[in-house]
């Protein structure tokens, strides 16, 4: 999910945050392939619930549902849930309503930005859906600074108590709606007529709902409220002995098993502010600080055990963040395919089950990491038949991390190789495996390329050629690199 363009102190470090894919795709760009396998949509999966026996994923193509432990879904594009654009939120209001909202990519004043594309819930498991459009302000409102456009304007989170419902967007700030969503109200935490141009608490990212009480993240520090937004205690890193890392606040976390308030604390305006995970045990009279250095996406939580979603891979620990571990790449159990990216946006624990999102992929284990499987988008050539070999994406960032996949299938051992050329038609490299196969009938494989060229060193921004090889069947094609 590529987020707008900020006109604030905050550009760098949002985007950094928010950057899971690479724009808000309409989801039917992709599902109307028809042969997408699975019916998974997006590979950038920006966060993960879990109710009950379902397991529901969020990407920016999309939404995605499974209720047999990953091995089939259904997905769910922005003409079912009748709004516009990928998804940038989803919340589980009770056990029978899910609400998620979403964004768009739009071009104003000639530059590119996100939207807000409202919100929508279900009480039907994705049956049906009912639309709430986007909050807005009239350009009459006097008693605060009004937020009248959609654009920079998008949810980022939702949480509940009781019947209220409350979201946090970045241009719209924090608000709240007692009528499923007929109606808003904006609300700020620190007693100042809203304008989020004007204070940096007023831009919302983050909210958590823990026993009765409200917690929410801004770009300066955390707010609780414990009578659903009527007062409101503040915690920020100046104003407590034991405070937060940062004040920019991107995301929150309860952990019930040990009653822990977990949140990701990135440095704001303070020069003694730092990038780490702040928690806390005694709702938030004191914090500790653990992970320094991390920018943290997401947390996710099985019984004592908490996984923290980073920009440097997934963190567990096992001890209430005493130690910690890095998870080693994932790589699926029978297919080899690997999560080449190692950030990580999103984790949720299912039972014995995990579930961790990436940038490039969905990853489960049910044996504590021993085994995994890949859960990936992507058009299967037993399916579409023609080409037998492509490449996904065909525009893609080495320097970023970006690789480009091979996409084919296989009905036993195969040699692949795949030869590159620049414009020129001079080759840049040589990619050759061998592929293997234990089933009896065709199965989905693929190999990547990161961008480099034989020497190790990423190549140049253009259009590169390849000649795709895959068991004497051959194509050709193009892929665009963009660092």
């Amino acid at each position: 999910m590529k987020f707008i363009k900020i006109l604030f102190v905050f550009s760098a470090l949002v985007q950094a945050q928010i950057g899971v894919t690479n724009s808000f795709k309409l989801a039917q760009e992709i599902k109307s392939t028809s042969a997408v396998n699975n019916a998974f949509l997006g590979n950038g999966i920006i966060d993960l619930l879990i109710n009950g026996d379902d397991v529901w994923a969020a990407t920016g193509y999309g939404l995605n549902k499974s209720a047999n432990e990953g091995v089939s879904w259904d997905s769910f594009d922005a003409e079912d849930y009748n709004s516009k654009g990928g998804l940038s939120a989803l919340a589980l209001m009770d056990s029978n309503t899910i609400w998620i909202a979403t964004a768009f990519d739009t071009t104003a004043q000639d530059e590119d930005l996100s939207a807000g594309g409202g919100l929508s819930y279900t009480q039907d498991g994705g049956l049906s859906w009912t639309h709430v459009r986007q909050p807005v302000d009239s350009r009459d409102e006097t008693e605060y600074s009004p937020t009248t456009t959609v654009i920079q304007n998008l949810t980022f989170d939702i949480a509940f108590v009781d019947s209220t419902i409350w979201i946090a967007s970045f241009g719209g700030g924090l608000r709240r709606s007692d009528d499923m969503g007929q109606t808003w109200q904006v609300v700020t935490t620190d007693g100042i007529p809203f304008s989020s141009g004007d204070y940096v608490n007023h831009r919302a990212f983050s909210l958590l709902e823990e026993n009765g009480n409200l917690w929410y993240g801004s770009a300066e520090g955390i707010s609780k409220s414990a009578d659903n937004g009527l007062t409101w205690q503040r915690f920020t890193h100046k104003n407590q002995e034991f405070p937060i890392s940062g004040n920019f606040v991107v995301a929150l976390g309860y952990q019930q098993a040990s009653n822990t308030i977990w949140a990701a604390t990135i440095e704001a305006l303070g020069a003694d502010e730092k990038r780490a995970v702040s928690k806390s045990t005694n709702g938030g009279l004191t914090w500790e600080v653990v992970l320094e250095g991390i920018f943290a996406h997401n947390f996710g939580f099985a019984g004592n055990r908490v996984f923290v979603a980073a920009d440097a891979g997934v963190f567990i620990s096992e001890d209430g963040g005493e130690s910690w571990y890095n998870l080693p790449p994932v790589v699926d159990s029978e297919s080899a395919e690997a999560i080449l990216d190692e950030e990580y946006f999103s984790a949720a624990g299912q039972g014995q089950r995990w579930w961790l999102g990436s940038s490039d992929g969905l990853a489960t284990t049910n044996d504590n990491g021993n085994t995994w499987q890949v859960i990936r988008s992507f058009v299967s050539t037993r399916e579409r038949t023609s080409p037998k070999i492509y490449a996904y994406p065909t525009a893609f960032s080495p320097a970023r991390g970006g690789v480009t996949r091979f996409q084919y299938d296989i009905s036993g051992p195969a040699d692949v190789e795949i030869n590159i050329f620049n414009f020129a038609m001079e080759r840049v490299i040589s990619i050759k495996t061998t592929e293997s196969s234990t089933n009896s009938s065709a199965v989905d494989r693929s190999t990547y390329w990161d961008g480099r060229d034989s020497s190790g060193h990423i190549v140049a921004s253009g259009v590169y050629y390849f000649r795709a090889e895959v068991d004497k069947k051959v194509e050709w094609g193009k892929v665009v690199v963009i660092n």
